[in-house]
């Protein structure tokens, strides 16, 4: 009952909670010359990004976009464990959105559960369904190869920055840039103190094909 009570009371505040966020996102626009955005931030907050999450930017929706990026072109994108929430047509969806909204020089770092991870544990507590934390609502588990051939249907390349491979060979290359930072990485994880990945993610960059 509690829970549905706070469920009630925060869809009663979701326009209120738009309203807030176009006001700071006026404010940002205006501080910051590259436009850098966080999609599915929940409670994740770096120097120089705008968050954002579902609730005022659906990135599904062409109309949210609109909101935002009329008058602006976007420089970075973030998604940090959010694309393997969503179906592979709703990422199409959302590529298509980002191509019209995109600058020049436009780079995307997507993290996700990594597919080809060579423990088990680890694919049965990511894989859709699977018995860890979230996972009932994953969609996808992608691999480099998997999530690349998806993205190039909508004309983006793809750089891959930190991945397992099919032979359970594991490529370590990820730093914090300023393509944007990743807390479930082989780095950064406290997971990995031993010095071997136990927890590690696909991270992959994606520009847009010249």
């Amino acid at each position: 009952m509690i829970k549905k009570f706070k469920a009630f009371v925060f869809r009663c505040l979701i326009p209120f909670i738009r309203l807030w966020k176009f006001l700071v996102w006026q404010f940002y626009k205006r501080k910051n010359d590259r436009i850098k955005i966080i999609v599915g931030a929940g409670p994740t907050n770096f120097p120089g990004w705008f968050k954002t999450d579902i609730w005022y930017l659906d990135l599904t929706k062409r109309e949210d976009f609109l909101r935002y990026f009329r008058e602006t072109k976007i420089n970075n994108m973030l998604a940090e464990h959010v694309l393997e929430h969503l179906t592979e047509e709703q990422i199409l969806v959302m590529l298509r959105h980002i191509k019209e909204f995109a600058a020049d020089d436009f780079n995307f770092r997507v993290a996700v559960p990594d597919g080809y991870h060579a423990d088990t544990n680890y694919i049965e507590n990511v894989k859709p369904g699977g018995l860890g934390c979230g996972s009932d609502d994953h969609k996808n588990l992608f691999t480099y190869k998997s999530i690349a051939e998806l993205f190039a249907r909508e004309g983006f390349k793809s750089h891959p920055v930190e991945y397992w491979d099919e032979s359970g060979e594991f490529h370590q290359g990820y730093e914090d840039d300023g393509n944007g930072f990743i807390s479930r990485s082989f780095k950064y994880d406290d997971r990995n103190v031993s010095g071997k990945p136990v927890y590690t993610s696909l991270i992959i960059d994606f520009s847009l094909s010249k």
